[in-house]
Order: structure tokens, then sequence, then C-alpha cells
């Protein structure tokens, strides 16, 4: 059994690798879900590295390396493409990750995976400098920081669309003023891409492509 905290391990719900221990079942947890300590934060390296990690070891337990090698270099190749383009950009817009919330949102904070997908794509998260992985923020605090574009989770359901979220920002009277919802620039990725995964290359390709034109 193999998966991460939250999509998979859960306290909650008592799915846990102890529990697993406890009844003679070996599991192997995602690197981004692993804690710098105990009681700390999740993330304990750069989520792209993580993922290359976990590829890794994973190919070493399936007994399959060459192909996990290739899959590493395939996406490391991908996101190095966007990186290089980016650097001759210059200008980086400001990025909100919306994932979910009302009262206060969800958002991604240096230690989540948006975070590297947003920085690899050629913006800068408005939430890097708070020491956390996937964490509740405050509106004023999202209005203070002016993203110039709002990134929307994707979860895909019949609830909760992207075009629920968008409404529903467009909506909010502190955000109106805010570039991201004054210019319209709102762009979506499934959460799968969002998270831990090989969806990551290809996100930091759209969403990159999407930036440039937006500095264009």
């Amino acid at each position: 059994m193999f998966a991460g905290w939250n999509y998979g391990f859960s306290e909650r719900t008592g799915f846990t690798p102890d529990t697993l221990t406890q009844v003679g079942i070996q599991s192997y947890q995602l690197t981004e879900a692993c804690r710098k300590g105990v009681g700390k934060q999740r993330g304990i390296i750069p989520p792209l590295d993580a993922l290359y990690t976990d590829l890794r070891n994973l190919g070493k337990i399936f007994g399959v390396s060459d192909r996990a090698e290739k899959l590493v270099k395939q996406y490391s190749d991908q996101v190095a493409a966007v990186t290089k383009a980016v650097a001759a950009q210059g200008q980086r817009p400001k990025v909100f990750l919306y994932d979910d919330g009302r009262d206060q949102p969800f958002t991604a904070a240096r230690n989540a995976g948006p975070d590297e997908i947003i920085t690899k794509s050629g913006g800068t998260n408005i939430f890097s400098d708070v020491d956390d992985g996937w964490t509740t923020v405050s509106w004023e605090a999202v209005v203070q920081r002016a993203p110039d574009v709002i990134l929307i989770n994707d979860y895909g359901g019949e609830v909760g669309t992207v075009a629920d979220k968008e409404n529903f920002l467009r909506l909010q009277p502190g955000l109106r003023d805010i570039p991201a919802v004054k210019q319209d620039r709102f762009f979506a990725l499934p959460y799968a891409a969002l998270v831990e995964g090989p969806r990551n290359a290809s996100a930091v390709q759209a969403f990159g492509a999407y930036l440039a034109g937006v500095l264009r």
C-alpha cells in the first residue's frame, strides 16, 4: 500500500501506516506527506524532488528502476524546458491558489505541491512565505497580497465546480478590486495535477503557457 496524507492515509479514519503495520501490511508514505518532525508540518523536500524520490524508491521496490529513471528524466526535462523559457520573461505574476473555503480560504503554502508548480511555471505563490503545506489563511491576507492570477484546484465533481468557485470569488466584496478578478485571470488545474504525482510536469507546462500569455 502506498499513499499520501488525506488522499489515502488519514488519522481521522484510522487508516495510517502504523495501523497497517499492526495487521502485517507494509506501506509506503509519499515523501510529500512526510513531516519534518513530530507534530510539525508536512513537506521535507521540494515537491518535485519528492516526486522524483518516490518514483526512484517505488522503482526499486517493484524492480523497475530503469523505467523509473526514464520517467524522472522525462518529467524533469519537461519542467526544465518551461523554467528556461520563464527565465527570459523577467516578470513573475503573483498567484493565489484557491482550493476551497468560504469563511476562510484553504490554500497552498511553501511546502505544498502547488508552490513549486507555480514557481516553475513562472509565477510567485503569494503564500510562499508561510512555512506550511496545505493551510487555511484569511481573505484579508489575500487582498493585501493582491494576486495577479487565481489558480483554482479542480476536484472534478458536480458540487464545488470550477465555475462555482469562480462565481464565489467574483462576488466576494473584498476581492473585486484585486488584479486577478478585475482582469478575469482565473486558471484551473485538476487536483491530481496539484498533489505529488505524474501529472505535475504537465501542470507546469500548462500553467507556464497561461502565465506567459498573461505577460504578453
